[in-house]
């Protein structure tokens, strides 16, 4: 089963450094939702590379690798330079992703040219995964409602497995976890 991870990037959940406690605790989520995930058959996970939940995930799914839990990390980067605008840290932690997937290509072998290309991206994303783990609350929108809408959309006549993580799953994972 090759599963897609995506998400809100740190500055939408007022992340913005990567030693905060946030990140901690959200980094122990997702390797939950990963253990879940490999126990029910999981053995790709793929991202874009996008910062925040992409590059958590990435980085659990490494450490699981370490672990040795039998899955693969897979990085399709939307197209050439989509990375320019991060910051040394961000593309940093990139880099050391990068070094140690198991598969990583661009989407499209050219740099951004026009707005038509994310569409493209997103179901060529969806047409390769078997499913999808997408942390996105309607309630605080987000540019991964696009990618969200483009699963519905294909979930009217194709199976496809999605799990929608909400901020209230979240809550109650930290309220069962760790003291506050």
């Amino acid at each position: 089963m090759r599963v897609l991870i995506s998400g809100y990037r740190p500055y939408e959940l007022g992340i913005f450094k990567s030693d905060q406690d946030e990140v901690k605790v959200l980094k122990a989520f997702i390797r939950s939702k990963l253990l879940e995930y490999i126990d029910e058959g999981a053995e790709w996970f793929i991202i874009q590379g996008n910062i925040g939940i992409e590059l958590y995930a990435a980085e659990e799914v490494i450490a699981l690798k370490e672990d040795n839990y039998d899955v693969k990390l897979g990085v399709l980067m939307p197209f050439y330079q989509f990375d320019e605008r991060f910051n040394e840290n961000d593309q940093a932690i990139l880099q050391s992703v990068l070094a140690k997937s198991d598969f990583k290509d661009y989407i499209y072998r050219k740099p951004y040219s026009n707005p038509g290309m994310f569409k493209h991206i997103n179901r060529f994303l969806i047409s390769n995964t078997d499913g999808a783990i997408i942390v996105f609350d309607e309630e605080a929108d987000s540019k991964v409602r696009f990618l969200y809408n483009q699963i519905l959309e294909f979930l009217d006549e194709n199976p496809y497995n999605i799990e929608r993580i909400q901020f209230d799953e979240i809550n109650s994972y930290i309220d069962s976890r760790f003291d506050n």
